[in-house]
């Protein structure tokens, strides 16, 4: 991912939202603030109230993600890896949920980045950027 979209990402100002698709493509978009990334392939998130999106990401590991501020913004797809529950991850996600949103995360979930997009108002909204 290139730079300002990592940046985008791991900024708990910034405005997420995950969509995703049951197995009957039923679709599902909520908002989901807790993103972080961990390499310029993996987002991670925490898994606080998720119902409907957890059970969709187990289902199709199809997944989308836009993150905006202000007009600039970003959108990634990519595939569902899985839930954690323990390890360095999980244990950094849930003290960084606590933290900024005193909430307990449940799970991490990660997601393979495949495609970014930009979604910023102007001639580059769209643009494929990876």
């Amino acid at each position: 991912m290139p730079k300002e979209v990592v940046e985008m990402f791991g900024d708990w100002g910034a405005q997420k939202a995950v969509a995703t698709a049951d197995a009957e493509g039923r679709l599902n978009v909520v908002p989901v603030l807790t993103f972080s990334v961990l390499d310029e392939e993996t987002l991670a998130f925490g898994d606080v109230f998720l119902g409907k999106t957890r059970a969709n990401l187990e289902a199709t590991k199809k997944v989308a993600v836009a993150a905006w501020k202000g007009s600039k913004g970003y959108q990634v797809k990519g595939s569902f890896l899985g839930f954690q529950t323990a390890g360095a991850v999980f244990e950094e996600k849930k003290a960084a949920v606590k933290k900024k949103l005193k909430l307990e995360a449940k799970s991490v979930g990660l997601i393979k980045v495949e495609e970014v997009f930009s979604v910023s108002v102007g001639p580059n909204a769209g643009k494929r950027l990876v």
